[in-house]
Order: C-alpha cells, then sequence, then structure tokens
C-alpha cells in the first residue's frame, strides 16, 4: 500500500480550490491571474508521482482507468444532463451554446478539445484528455532519457532538449491553426508537458522540504516569498487560459508563475501537515472535484441571487470574496457525488472494483 504524502495532498488541494474558484467568478481580472495557479500546477504535480513503467501496456492500462473512464462516464453524464437544462443555465448566465443536442456533443467529447465552446456541457473536462496525452508525451520522455543510464546530467539535458522540441512544436501548431484545435488537445499537451518533467526533476529535492532541518519559520516565509512572486509574475504576465492556448506576454513568465505557486502551496502544505484532516482529503479526491465542479457551480450562480449579484462584477474584491464560500459549498457537493461514485461504480472515478470476498 502506497503511503500517501501530506504535503503534496495538501498542495493539490490549494490548486483545485483554485480551479473551482476560478469557475465560480467565470471571468474577469482574477479568473486570468488564476490560470497559472492551477492548471500547470496540475501537471506540474503529476509529475511529483510518475514512475516509469517498463511496460508500456501496463502504463496504458492505468491511464486508461484512471482518465480516459472517468472522462467519458462524466462527459455522458454531463451531455445528457445538458441536453434538458442546457437552453436553461444559458439563459439565466447568458452564455452562447452551440448544441444541446446529443449526438453532436457525443462527438464533441470524443474529438476532446474544449475549444471553440464544444464543451460547454462540463468545460471542466477538457483537462482529462489534455493530461492523457501529456502523459503519453511523458512517458516517451522517459523511455528515451533511459536509454542514458550513467550520466544525470545528460539525462537532465536531454529531459530539457525534448521538453523544449515539445513546446516549439505545441506553440507553432497553436500558431499555425488559430482558433481551431488537434484532438484531445494535442497541441496544449505539447506545450504543457514541460511542467510535468519539471515535477519530475525537481520532486526529490522539494519533497525534501518535509524535513526536520526546515523549520516552521523557514518554510511560511518561503511560502510567502514564493506566492508573492508567483503573484506579481502572474500580474505582469497578463491574461491567460490554459484550455485555449493563452499564455499572456510570455510563455516563460507563465511558466515561471506556475511553477512559484506550485512551490509556495508545496511549502503551505507542508506547514500544514496532517494537523487539517479536510484539507488533505480534498486533495486525495481532487478527480470527482473535477469532474462534476461544473453543477454545484451553476446551480449555486443561477439559484442564490445574492451571489449572482454580487459575481455580476468579477474583477472586483468583492466578488472574489464571494466566491470563496460557493466554491467551498461546490467542493462539498463533489466530494459526497464522488463518494457515491465510489460505493456504486468506483470504475468511473478511477478506482478497481473491489474484490468479492470468498
Amino acid at each position: 500500500m502506497t503511503t500517501r504524502n501530506s504535503t503534496l495532498d495538501n498542495a493539490k488541494a490549494f490548486a483545485i480550490f483554485v480551479v473551482v474558484l476560478a469557475h465560480v467568478l467565470r471571468n474577469g481580472r482574477y479568473f486570468t491571474y488564476f490560470v497559472p495557479a492551477a492548471v500547470p500546477v496540475f501537471f506540474m504535480l503529476s509529475g511529483f508521482t510518475y514512475r516509469h513503467a517498463a511496460s508500456f501496456f501496463s502504463f496504458l492500462e492505468k491511464k486508461i482507468r484512471t482518465i480516459v473512464i472517468p472522462y467519458l462516464f462524466a462527459g455522458i453524464i454531463s451531455i445528457l444532463i445538458f441536453s434538458f437544462l442546457g437552453k436553461f443555465a444559458s439563459k439565466t448566465l447568458g452564455e452562447d451554446i452551440s448544441t444541446t443536442n446529443i449526438l453532436p456533443n457525443i462527438g464533441y467529447m470524443l474529438y476532446g478539445s474544449g475549444k471553440n465552446g464544444h464543451m460547454k456541457w462540463n468545460n471542466s473536462l477538457w483537462f482529462l484528455p489534455c493530461l492523457f496525452v501529456v502523459m503519453l508525451l511523458v512517458y516517451v520522455i522517459e523511455a528515451i532519457v533511459s536509454i542514458v543510464k550513467q550520466n544525470r546530467f545528460h539525462r537532465l539535458v536531454l529531459r530539457l532538449s525534448l521538453c523544449l522540441f515539445c513546446l516549439a512544436m505545441g506553440l507553432y501548431i497553436n500558431k499555425k491553426l488559430g482558433s481551431a484545435s488537434l484532438p484531445w488537445h494535442i497541441e496544449t499537451a505539447l506545450c504543457n508537458v514541460i511542467f510535468t518533467e519539471i515535477g519530475l526533476i525537481i520532486a526529490p529535492r522539494v519533497m525534501a522540504i518535509d524535513s526536520a532541518n526546515n523549520s516552521k519559520l523557514k518554510k511560511c516565509l518561503c511560502f510567502i516569498a514564493f506566492f508573492i512572486l508567483a503573484i506579481a509574475l502572474s500580474y505582469y504576465n497578463g491574461e491567460t487560459s490554459a484550455r485555449t492556448d493563452e499564455y499572456g506576454r510570455s510563455f516563460v513568465l507563465y511558466l515561471l508563475s506556475a511553477v512559484c505557486f506550485a512551490l509556495a502551496y508545496l511549502y503551505a502544505g507542508s506547514l500544514i501537515g496532517n494537523s487539517i484532516s479536510a484539507i488533505g482529503y480534498v486533495g486525495m479526491n481532487t478527480l470527482p472535484i473535477l469532474l462534476w465542479n461544473k453543477y454545484p457551480v451553476i446551480l449555486l450562480q443561477t439559484v442564490m441571487g445574492k451571489f449572482t449579484k454580487v459575481l455580476s462584477e468579477p474583477s472586483t474584491p468583492a466578488a472574489l470574496i464571494a466566491a470563496v464560500v460557493p466554491s467551498i459549498i461546490a467542493i462539498i457537493i463533489c466530494l459526497i457525488a464522488g463518494k457515491i461514485q465510489q460505493v456504486i461504480l468506483p470504475v468511473t472515478i478511477g478506482r478497481k472494483p473491489l474484490q468479492a470476498s470468498k
């Protein structure tokens, strides 16, 4: 049985909270500045737990079970709900939708791209096909790197060179495609595989922050420093969107702000440790929050009139503060949904079915 790392779980909890907070805000200044604090951080944290499998097929089976099946299940359920309630939600929230018909939306789901408004039934799900492609790219990179068995520096240079090659390809494809997209966000995955590889590279050193040599004061100061630096870099970089491959003034600034956010979360997570079990529990169950946060968020936006009114100006500090409580409520609802999934259909949430006792 694998031992959970509380620092990593807490960091994931902070990142998923920012995701939900951004979805409650929907747009505006804070929404766009939150992007480096969420999506690339998840790609990076996935590198911390990556373990290269000798067999590609066992690796593929695991990723299909933990990423593809939950994506397809949540997609189909979302499309069915959207076919009944999509027009009502669109009218209430003032958002345009392409279609509520089931068959076209299933086609969009299989194509796996959230660009051009084709995943309005559950925009959050774009991340999963993109993550799947990122994991495939990481496997290929690590398989190539494993050939260089002796020199650690050469392996590092090779990793970074392959990541930069992928990034250059991704940025070039995005420039050529314009508003178009490739299946399963291939172009986005090419740009973001560097985050997962960075996570894989720095994991041994960063996880040492839990060492007894690091005092709470040192961790607190590091958290504050990285968080302030992350916000400053994100602010200077300007508006970004991971789903549509908009990286602000510079991808370098986008990358640096994401790395700083990830380090800030990790230091904060180390400070908390196991002292607040609720945060760790959220971090251990980010998948159901990703799958279902759209629905409690929309419910809160449409039913709770006071929040809807405040959130009509999402770039204001008042909107940011008002979005905190709905975000927490949405996360709790998603965790309950995830628990039900785990009991009834564990395979739809990436878990293996419990073996019947003999």
